[in-house]
């Protein structure tokens, strides 16, 4: 068991590089929104990208959580090949088809949803950006079924190093405003499926099996729904804050969000490497009991970690604030209590993630739509109930508990055909003592003095010490 975590933590690194330091261009990138754009810049960015992140879960039609699951098996090359060939040339005519539609009503799309239509070329270039990471990604997938993390890593981080050189110079330097963001993504968009087409050429096919493109829909299209309803979990409030309240709202929310993200990052570059590490040799009999125990473990550590980078962000969210936004600052700092909900919120997904243990394994993904569209449903409802009364911290707090709500469903419905051996021991220690240090904590979080930042950080501090003194670490 111990190899099989090492190799998932060697491979969670390796996808984190690429993932986590690639798409730290999110994070990175918000001082420069911070300091060079308005609020209701920023509020044009985040629907904008709250488009983008439905449509390209439209465009997916469900295939890459699917090729995942067929490619990390024991089938033939030319069964690999059949099936890789379908989905990308199924891809490619989806793509296709919706980004026309996009592009044809991009002056519709911006007067609705931006509240003008010269933002029209902005909906011009997501078209194309999203055809054109529609066709990268299932290349992408291809190096994680195949384990080739390091490759992934490499052109993830070029990727979206150039996706942030160009941002810092248009917006920066030349002064171009929101429109940049989506010029400098289109162009790292087009770099990343030059570089990783090579990739695909060994399994790319002019041939369509509809069979096969059958079999990857019947387990994959199931996480459409679920896709489209984490969308809503995480993005639906933009377009709920734009109707309840305004731009510069939204804006704020869109930057305090982001200073959340370090958390997903590692839970997506953790997702990357979780689902081949689980369908690795599951078809072996003698694997599927240290699998489970894998599991158990697993679950154990990143809770560990993963409210250690809670109370991080909740410790440090002014001083983070103060540094990215500048003279710009005081706008922003009104949104500080969004920074440990949403981390927080992301820690759950993890344990979401690690949960599809179960699902992978078994290849039961129906129930995903139902407990995914739950959450959707409660954090639809929490929104357009409390936006207009507390303003956008309510979306905030929608995120959390529908992330905690999917986890508990997802927790009591694998449990019954894929049940893991919890440490559920340690981890009550460990929820314990983060629980103690944030109520100790809590009193001191707006104390910007010396001493009061000190203070803060012996209290994070103790987290690990209680935890010693409880025999955590202890075999």
């Amino acid at each position: 068991m111990f190899s099989r975590i090492k190799s998932l933590a060697q491979h969670t690194a390796v996808y984190g590089m690429g993932d986590l330091l690639g798409r730290a261009v999110s994070i990175l990138l918000v001082p420069i929104y911070a300091r060079h754009l308005t609020s209701a810049d920023n509020g044009i960015l985040s629907l904008a990208f709250a488009f983008i992140g439905f449509s390209a879960a439209l465009y997916s039609l469900g295939l890459n959580p699917a090729l995942v699951r067929l490619l990390s098996g024991k089938t033939d090359l030319g069964k690999h090949r059949a099936a890789f060939s379908s989905a990308f040339w199924a891809l490619f005519a989806t793509g296709v088809i919706l980004s026309s539609l996009v592009w044809t009503n991009a002056g519709s799309l911006a007067h609705h949803l931006l509240g003008s239509s010269d933002y029209s070329a902005i909906f011009e270039l997501i078209a194309a950006i999203v055809l054109l990471d529609a066709l990268s990604e299932p290349l992408f997938t291809l190096c994680r079924a195949r384990q080739r993390s390091f490759h992934y890593a490499i052109v993830r981080v070029i990727q979206h190093t150039l996706q942030l050189g160009l941002t810092a110079y248009f917006i920066g330097i030349l002064g171009r405003g929101p429109i940049a963001v989506f010029e400098a993504n289109l162009i790292s968009s087009v770099f990343a499926l030059l570089v990783m087409f090579p990739v695909g050429l060994r399994m790319i096919r002019p041939t369509f099996d509809v069979r096969a493109l059958r079999d990857l829909l019947r387990f994959g299209f199931p996480f459409v729904p679920s896709a489209f309803s984490f969308l809503i979990i995480s993005l639906s409030d933009r377009f709920l804050i734009r109707f309840f309240l305004d731009l510069d709202n939204l804006g704020i929310y869109g930057i305090t969000y982001k200073l959340g993200l370090p958390i997903f990052f590692v839970v997506k570059a953790f997702r990357s490497a979780w689902a081949p590490a689980v369908l690795d040799e599951t078809e072996d009999e003698n694997t599927e009991e240290e699998t489970r125990q894998m599991c158990a473990r697993v679950t154990t550590y990143f809770t560990l970690f993963g409210i250690l980078g809670c109370l991080i962000l909740a410790t440090f969210a002014h001083e983070i604030i103060v540094l990215i936004a500048g003279d710009n600052a005081e706008t922003y700092l009104e949104g500080i209590r969004v920074v440990p909900i949403v981390g927080l919120a992301f820690f759950f997904h993890g344990l979401y993630i690690i949960l599809t243990a179960g699902v992978y394994a078994e290849g039961r993904a129906g129930s995903l739509p139902f407990i995914v569209g739950t959450g959707a449903c409660v954090n639809i409802a929490i929104n357009i109930f409390l936006l207009p009364k507390i303003g956008f911290i309510a979306a905030a707090y929608s995120t959390l508990i529908a992330h905690v709500l999917m986890a508990v469903l997802l927790f009591l419905i694998v449990r019954r055909f894929y049940p893991v051996p919890y440490e559920y021991r340690r981890l009550g220690k460990i929820c314990v003592a983060g629980a103690v240090v944030f109520v100790v904590l809590s009193p001191h979080l707006h104390d910007t003095s010396i001493e009061g930042v000190i203070a803060r950080v012996i209290f994070v501090a103790g987290y690990p010490l209680i935890l010693w003194g409880w025999r955590f670490f202890t075999p």
